[in-house]
């Protein structure tokens, strides 16, 4: 019987299935609703799952079948309590016995870049983490901590850096800028002494913020000290991060790099502080494929115990 091997990347907004032959062609593709629980709550996101799996399974090109390995990536899947609720979701869905992956959408993501199961990527957009994984499939990650903890030299890390250290600035506190009246006018602020509800808002969108970030590129560009300061750092921590990855994960991996996310794919500015202050046995590499299709190695992976 001819095997097929199953890859979920489960998203916020959408949730796509892909699925392989023997020959890595991909013979079915397909996508549904939001599979992230932080977005639509743990239920509705499984039934959305279950939904996309059902629509494959009564697909004549995939009748006689069997399922090989199967992997799914999706916000969370790091940790255990999480992989325990999918796991019961899929282990009471499929009958067959059949390896099932687990992971987070950043695993996904970094083989995909690679098609492979050993690098390193890093993603900066409107957060900001670094994963890498060995030949032996061990993965070490840095960041990734959300906006309260973490997420340095993001888009939202750079915006806010900018409003904040604007306000010690106006204090004779800090370096000094000119980006208080483009910070008034974007946010939609009488004077700066509205930041302090503004930003201290609970209901005010991450996203919202980090859309701020190519303004202070912009000062930057035009000399702005303080601009210029946080974009220095915000590079800085980026490279931290993959320099966290490198020095905890145990050989071998291939040390090569890719980059995901607006502040590295589309900032040329930080992007350029970044290279620049990246050590020199680091390969940057360009991206070869998406999460989607990591998903995919995965399971192939899996199966054929290329890594495990």
């Amino acid at each position: 019987m001819k095997g097929i091997y199953y890859g979920l990347d489960g998203g916020g907004t959408r949730c796509r299935l892909a699925i392989w032959n023997e020959e890595k062609q991909i013979i079915y593709q397909d996508e549904g609703a939001s599979s992230n629980p932080y977005a639509v709550g743990f239920e509705q996101a499984a039934k959305n799952v279950l939904l996309l799996l059902d629509k494959a399974r009564g697909q004549q090109i995939l009748q006689g079948m069997s399922i090989k390995a199967f992997c799914f990536g999706s916000a969370g899947l790091a940790r255990q309590v999480e992989q325990a609720k999918w796991k019961a979701v899929f282990d009471s869905y499929f009958m067959e016995d059949f390896p099932r992956v687990l992971v987070s959408d950043a695993e996904i993501l970094l083989t995909g870049s690679h098609l492979d199961v050993s690098g390193i990527a890093l993603i900066a957009g409107t957060g900001s983490i670094c994963m890498g994984r060995n030949d032996r499939g061990e993965t070490v990650r840095s960041g990734g901590l959300g906006s309260a903890l973490g997420d340095e030299g993001s888009a939202w890390w750079i915006a806010i850096q900018a409003v904040r250290r604007t306000l010690r600035s106006k204090e004779g506190r800090d370096l000094e800028t000119t980006m208080d009246g483009t910070i008034r006018s974007f946010f939609h602020l009488g004077d700066l002494q509205e930041c302090v509800p503004f930003f201290n808002d609970k209901n005010l969108a991450k996203a919202t913020v980090a859309q701020f970030a190519p303004y202070v590129t912009s000062f930057a560009d035009k000399g702005d000290p303080l601009a210029k300061a946080i974009l220095k750092e915000a590079a800085e921590e980026l490279v931290h991060l993959v320099i966290s990855v490198q020095s905890r994960l145990a050989m071998p991996f291939r040390q090569r790099l890719t980059l995901a996310g607006g502040v590295l794919e589309q900032d040329k500015t930080i992007r350029a502080l970044f290279l620049k202050g990246l050590p020199s046995e680091i390969v940057v590499c360009p991206t070869k494929g998406t999460a989607l299709e990591g998903a995919l190695v995965l399971a192939y992976a899996c199966h054929e115990r290329v890594y495990l």
